[in-house]
């Protein structure tokens, strides 16, 4: 998120507009970069958004997605996760060509069944379409599948599409959300919390195998 919003920053401080807090850019995670835009300039033109989307791409593309890196504990998880069999999927407000970049970059890109962009669907978050799309591609009922965000708009478009939902606290919002079923607080409690759900509904858990708690 704090990369965004540099990024964000950077293309409206070129242009003489107003700096955006990180608070209400994080409000819209999820959101196309029309709407964090319309932050600076309400009544911006769509021709001066096209220009100011082709800057902040070239630039998330050199600055942002080499200096993006993983939260400690996120890649043992992903790995435990792997290890059991769960399916995984990453969907995400970015275009799908950069969410691969980034993984593959990060080293995980093999542990991910799925990854989605905002381009990837018709609406974006809080909209369920990426949810159903990941589910659909995974092969998945919304019973057997569990949205893990850290924002709004993550629990939103989980809850739209049926699915289970957790939010983390280490990310955009440190307070619980009211589309969370259940907050965590460490990697430790969101493996425990992801088990939970595996118990009588095999689909979540897939291929079963051990997960170190």
């Amino acid at each position: 998120m704090r990369l965004v919003v540099e990024t964000m920053n950077a293309i409206i401080a070129a242009h003489g507009g107003p700096l955006l807090p990180y608070e209400k850019v994080g409000e819209l995670t999820g959101l196309p970069l029309d709407a964090m835009f319309r932050l600076a300039w309400p009544d911006i033109g769509a021709a001066d958004v096209e220009s100011f989307r082709v800057e902040y791409r070239a630039r998330y593309d050199t600055v942002a997605i080499p200096a993006t890196r993983l939260y400690r504990g996120a890649r043992t998880t992903l790995r435990d996760f792997h290890a059991a069999g769960l399916l995984q999927a990453t969907v995400t407000g970015k275009r799908a060509a950069d969410c691969e970049r980034i993984l593959r970059g990060l080293g995980i890109k093999k542990d991910i069944d799925v990854y989605l962009g905002g381009d990837s669907v018709p609406r974006p978050k809080p909209a369920p379409d990426l949810a159903q799309h990941a589910m659909s591609r995974l092969g998945v009922s919304p019973d057997e599948s569990v949205v893990i965000g850290d924002s709004a708009a993550d629990l939103a478009m989980g809850k739209a599409a049926g699915a289970h939902t957790i939010q983390v606290l280490w990310g955009f919002s440190r307070s619980s959300l009211p589309d969370a079923d259940r907050t965590v607080r460490t990697w430790r409690q969101l493996r425990d919390a992801v088990r939970a759900l595996g118990g009588p509904k095999p689909g979540i858990l897939g291929r079963s195998g051990p997960l170190r708690s």
